[in-house]
């Protein structure tokens, strides 16, 4: 659990849509009704007519979230209560985590994001593979080493297939300045 609450921390929201539209997929439909009866403050105007497809939930789940986030930062990490929250604001009475805990789905939807293509495909080809300072288990999960992240690029050289790339020879600059 703790490694989908820190990827929802730190991946690109587009990212964090698509992987869940994906894990809620295999979700049974009763409960993907559920969730987006209770997210249903989160939606715009224009989404009012649409249905409870995957995409949209994903949507209203990740707004939930951005909202959840900027509540414990303005409340210095505690949550408002309830009650006087939601008669200021719907929408900040909603835990998305918390309501995904009580549909009895929470489990099956972190396992499934944290499985999804959208994931494996961010940490691979897309640029989360650029990023060398992920947990070793990213690679676990996706199936990249740690010691290939950062694309091959060591600083080195490169070789992408295309001819070659070497950054470590600019010879001998010195950017001088004589302190010392």
């Amino acid at each position: 659990m703790s490694r989908y609450v820190y990827l929802l921390g730190s991946l690109p929201t587009s990212v964090i849509e698509k992987a869940h539209a994906q894990a809620f997929k295999d979700l049974p439909r009763e409960k993907r009704r559920e969730l987006f009866e209770e997210l249903r403050p989160f939606l715009v105007e224009g989404e009012q007519a649409e249905n409870d497809d995957n995409d949209l939930l994903a949507r209203l789940v990740r707004r939930a979230e951005e909202r959840r986030a900027r509540r414990a930062i303005d409340t210095g990490g505690t949550a408002p209560s309830g009650g006087e929250s939601a008669a200021l604001d719907p929408r900040d009475g909603v835990d998305p985590r918390a309501l995904m805990m009580s549909a009895g789905v929470m489990t099956v939807v972190a396992h499934h994001f944290l499985l999804s293509t959208a994931l494996t495909t961010y940490f691979t080809v897309g640029a989360g593979a650029l990023l060398a300072d992920q947990p070793a288990w990213v690679g676990d999960i996706t199936g990249v080493e740690a010691s290939a992240a950062g694309g091959g690029y060591d600083g080195a050289g490169f070789d992408g297939g295309v001819g070659g790339f070497d950054a470590g020879g600019f010879g001998g600059f010195d950017a001088g300045g004589g302190f010392g």
